[in-house]
């Protein structure tokens, strides 16, 4: 293609009648001195929008003036379009707004939202004024960049920051937000990032005996479900009684309260259901010792304080009265880990997750048990525990070493 400042030198330029100025041909000077090449002229955005002068063929390629004129319309009709699309595109800004409407429900949006905030030096552009250089440049950035306490930012992080652009400018072109672009390429760096938060039989048998001495049977509920069944965080946080099949030993999980969003349910550990039947009781006689409280109140008092019709099968089981977590949960598993002398980069809440998936594992459970107890969405996210249940591959090379000794031995 080229610009009209960047004609050919060694030929001239003719305009066919009643087409001067839009539709040009040119004589090539070479050896086939009498073959023509057919160049079309066209611009987009207005008169002072670019020029372009492409070559379409030639005449001994079958090109004619009324194909090259078919040509021309074409492009000028697709220029346009993209012209348009290009000028009515939404900038980042934008897109975030609409991204945020329809995300910020699920459950690792926090992270999401912390990571938006690198993304400032495109709020104001939009994605086809986003280019493969800016990306690359901007990657750079990040690499570079040192937080309020001067620390650089992790490679998983500038992989999530980057990841989270790219999902906007997807998120836009599927919302019809923006056009594609289909030259923009990320170059998004890889992160080995499996961290295995397991415990050894040492350290297991010392967090269950402080486990068993905790005084709070709340407190002790909760994380005897979150050992026993490898759940979430939000989802235990979110487990109501109409959850909890007594009858059929399941737990089922909510849909909203779910990563992959899909409702889904694992097996009732019989230490889980005895645990929570003594915090259903004792839930229990908390309310029935309130009731009794409120009946010696006035007549008065009781129209003012007069709770709500109660709805247990929708209550929470570890949410407080105001359906707020509570601290304490966080902060005892906080205090069992540092007890224990476990590493500072295990996870109070999360290795009890970790460590369950590796029970399984060392238990020589198939990855597609270990998914499917753990609830995962993929199973890319179970081959981490791969090399735990590898009984089988360990024995046959067992086998094969046995059988290439003895010729050593002979």
């Amino acid at each position: 293609m080229h610009t009209l400042a960047t004609i050919p030198k060694d030929g001239k330029l003719h305009a066919y009648a009643g087409y001067t100025g839009i539709k040009i041909r040119y004589l090539k000077q070479s050896s086939a001195r009498n073959d023509w090449s057919f160049y079309i002229y066209y611009r987009t955005g207005g008169r002072k929008g670019k020029q372009f002068l492409l070559k379409v063929g030639t005449k001994s390629q079958g090109m004619t003036a009324k194909k090259a004129d078919k040509i021309r319309m074409r492009k000028i009709i697709e220029s346009e379009q993209h012209f348009h699309e290009k000028k009515n595109a939404l900038p980042i800004a934008a897109i975030w707004k609409e991204y945020e409407k329809q995300k910020k429900a699920i459950s690792s949006f926090a992270s999401v939202k912390h990571c938006y905030q690198y993304l400032k030096p495109f709020y104001a552009k939009t994605p086809l004024h986003i280019s493969t250089r800016d990306i690359a440049r901007f990657r750079q950035q990040l690499e570079n960049h040192q937080t309020k306490h001067g620390k650089k930012l992790s490679p998983q992080t500038i992989a999530h920051i980057l990841k989270l652009l790219r999902t906007l400018i997807n998120f836009a072109v599927k919302n019809e937000l923006s056009p594609k672009n289909p030259k923009l390429y990320f170059d998004i760096p890889k992160v080995q990032n499996t961290v295995n938060e397991y415990l050894s039989e040492k350290q297991l048998k010392q967090y269950i005996n402080i486990l068993q001495e905790e005084h709070s049977l709340h407190v002790k509920a909760f994380l005897m479900t979150a050992l026993y069944t490898g759940m979430r965080k939000k989802a235990l946080y979110h487990l109501r009684w109409q959850d909890i099949d007594t009858k059929h030993n399941l737990i089922y999980l909510q849909a909203q309260t779910a990563k992959k969003r899909q409702s889904d349910y694992i097996p009732l550990p019989y230490p889980v259901k005895q645990i929570l039947a003594k915090l259903a009781k004792f839930s229990e006689n908390m309310r029935l010792s309130r009731q009794n409280q409120s009946a010696e109140l006035t007549e008065h008092a009781k129209q003012r304080l007069l709770p709500q019709p109660r709805q247990q099968e929708q209550e929470y089981i570890f949410l407080d009265k105001n359906k707020k977590p509570y601290a304490d949960y966080f902060q005892k598993a906080k205090e069992i880990k540092e007890t224990i002398g476990l590493p500072k980069n295990y996870r109070p809440l999360y290795m009890l997750r970790h460590n369950f998936a590796s029970l399984l594992a060392n238990s020589g459970a198939s990855l597609y048990t270990i998914q499917k107890l753990l609830t995962h969405n993929s199973p890319l996210m179970t081959q981490r525990y791969a090399h735990l249940n590898d009984k089988s591959l360990q024995q046959s090379s067992k086998t094969v070493s046995k059988f290439l000794q003895k010729f050593f031995e002979e």
